[in-house]
């Protein structure tokens, strides 16, 4: 009888730690969840402000300018030669969702950060001007 009371308080005190280190893991989890929605949380915000920046008055309306059809290849070129003002911009948001990367040590925002600052048609653009150069030869 000693001995089924011994295996029965062993079980159960095997059992407690067991649910204890349980219970303690899952509420790890759920603290690293709600840190992480708050991370996401406050990424969507900056995300949102450096829209709110593109979209912003200064930067509204130069589609046209800065996004030329086809057909247009005066404004086109023109455009290759003064695109300054949406460097500036491109930086100022860059340079926003980089220091919003830091404030959350979120590598998302900082991977952003890093896609905005490139300019994606930099090769596109050296290639244009290469051509216009032979063919003014």
């Amino acid at each position: 009888a000693e001995g089924d009371l011994k295996d029965t308080t062993d079980t159960r005190d095997a059992d407690q730690k067991y649910l204890d280190d349980l219970t303690a893991t899952c509420e790890q989890k759920a603290s690293d969840f709600e840190s992480r929605q708050q991370l996401r949380a406050e990424e969507i915000e900056a995300i949102n402000k450096a829209i709110e920046i593109i979209s912003s008055g200064s930067v509204a309306g130069n589609a046209e300018k800065h996004l030329p059809s086809l057909a247009q290849q005066g404004p086109a070129l023109a455009m290759l030669r003064s695109d300054t003002q949406n460097k500036l911009m491109q930086g100022r948001v860059a340079q926003f969702l980089s220091t919003k990367a830091r404030e959350l040590n979120s590598r998302v925002l900082s991977a952003l950060a890093v896609r905005v600052e490139a300019d994606p048609f930099v090769k596109v653009k050296k290639m244009i001007k290469d051509l216009i150069v032979r063919l003014m030869e």
